[in-house]
């Protein structure tokens, strides 16, 4: 289980509490957090999991040298995973990004076209992608359009978390890519 996971069973505890107490109000408050706070967790859960990722690419790529492993954490891979994807149209939820192509090519263009190739080759891949960027849009657009007052009515929380869910293979994808 992950921590997305577990935040999601808290949610659902919390949730089936109130509504057995017949509190509704105080459900559809907890919801309208929730959801928000599950984006961020899920966005923070796959960035922590690309940057492993990155890092386990970089040990293996230079047989663990230490001072290439510690430049590429500080100028490569910490700080910088937001500008890996093309996540999306500022502002607008409905309008993630479409693939993971800029992410790609950061390796090259053989690598980037037999993962584009992957990916056109498995319909599960491909949605997994757009999870996953989904993820990273949603969250963005939270963290930049003033977090408590955004009204996030396009979503569920259920929504979010089969987002998540859906996603994780997406890391998976880019995990095999790296290190096999």
């Amino acid at each position: 289980m992950t921590p997305v996971d577990v935040l999601y069973d808290e949610y659902l505890s919390i949730v089936g509490y109130l509504n057995k107490n017949s509190q509704p109000s105080l459900s559809s408050d907890v919801n309208k957090y929730f959801k928000k706070v599950i984006v961020l967790s899920a966005a923070s859960y796959f960035e922590h999991r690309v940057q492993e990722i990155l890092v386990d690419f970089i040990v293996k790529e230079t047989n663990n040298h230490i001072p290439a492993l510690n430049f590429f954490k500080k100028k490569a891979i910490g700080m910088q995973y937001h500008t890996y994807f093309s996540w999306g149209e500022k502002g607008k939820p409905d309008k993630p990004g479409k693939n993971a192509n800029s992410f790609f090519s950061l390796f090259g263009e053989n690598f980037k076209k037999q993962a584009q190739e992957r990916v056109k080759q498995s319909s599960e891949l491909a949605e997994a992608m757009e999870a996953f960027l989904e993820i990273g849009h949603l969250r963005n657009i939270l963290v930049h359009s003033n977090f408590a007052a955004y009204n996030f009515d396009n979503k569920t929380t259920e929504d979010v978390v089969d987002l998540y869910k859906c996603g994780i293979p997406f890391v998976t994808f880019i995990e095999e890519l790296l290190l096999s």
